[in-house]
């Protein structure tokens, strides 16, 4: 009985109790000091580094205080949002699932640091979750997340991929592995994303293993990049090459309608259409006038 009431207490004071931690984050208002020259914020312009992904915004800021910021939260913990003098307390409730925020399971403050109840820093609040740790760092030391061409769904089924980077690929194959680890959103997340670029990374699915070497991921990419067309989540083209421009009189603006005679309504629609073709024939309007222009 003794034992009982001796442990009851000290349970709840260890998983309700985040005053120490309001009080050590009590500084944190408007950023998160990533270093002595440096914060990271969710809504400011002047960059040093941008993450168009996640909304990381690296500025230049005289800090007299840092973040130490640790890895590898367990789901379930107590943790925290905490900003100056508001916090939000729950339970550490979803992963990050690529570059999607992981999430607790109250409400996260914009610009807040997500603390345990120990009072260590595992992440950086948004409003819709946050971002851990290990991104943070990576994203402080590159400025950029791995990409190996291939963009897959929580079951590690191929969605798309691009036909100029990697070869011989199927939409809805299924990776197996990745460097010789079981294939899931983590493991993906921890070679890939993660990965520096440069680096060879092993993948395996159930009929052929590929090394692929990491590349810069791009913002809104599709393989016409590689043909100098770049389009927006809107279909609407930004970026043409000066021959198209010419021969087709036509400029910024316009819309791409169809791919190989497919109408394409959305851009998930378009990056899964073009995993199969290198060649293929776009079809724009432009100021009402539909043009097909075949690309080689």
């Amino acid at each position: 009985m003794k034992k009982i009431i001796f442990i009851i207490p000290l349970f709840l004071f260890a998983f309700i109790d985040f005053s120490p931690c309001l009080k050590k984050y009590s500084f944190i208002e408007m950023s998160i000091p990533v270093s002595k020259n440096s914060s990271i914020v969710f809504d400011n312009k002047n960059c040093i580094k941008y993450d168009p992904f996640t909304g990381m915004c690296l500025i230049k800021e005289k800090n007299k205080k840092t973040i130490k910021f640790y890895d590898n939260p367990k789901l379930a913990w107590w943790m925290a949002s905490i900003k100056k003098n508001k916090i939000y307390v729950g339970n550490f409730a979803e992963d990050m699932n690529f570059l999607t925020p992981a999430k607790l399971s109250v409400k996260t403050l914009k610009n807040s640091v997500i603390s345990d109840m120990f009072c260590r820093a595992y992440g950086i609040g948004r409003a819709d979750g946050f971002i851990k740790s290990e991104y943070i760092k990576h994203f402080i030391k590159y400025g950029c997340w791995g990409d190996v061409g291939i963009d897959t769904d929580e079951n590690m089924k191929i969605i798309s991929f691009d036909p100029f980077y990697v070869k011989g690929l199927r939409l809805g194959e299924k990776i197996i592995s990745i460097n010789a680890r079981p294939a899931t959103p983590q493991i993906f997340s921890k070679y890939i994303l993660l990965g520096k670029p440069g680096n060879i990374v092993k993948i395996k699915t159930a009929k052929h293993i590929y090394k692929i070497r990491i590349r810069k991921k791009e913002y809104g990419f599709t393989p016409l990049m590689h043909l100098g067309i770049v389009v927006d989540k809107n279909l609407t083209v930004i970026k043409l090459p000066d021959n198209l421009k010419e021969k087709y009189y036509i400029k910024e603006g316009a819309k791409l309608i169809k791919i190989n005679n497919k109408k394409i309504s959305s851009f998930n629609e378009l990056k899964k259409v073009l995993s199969t073709y290198k060649n293929v024939t776009i079809t724009l309007n432009f100021q009402g006038i539909i043009l097909n222009i075949p690309l080689r």
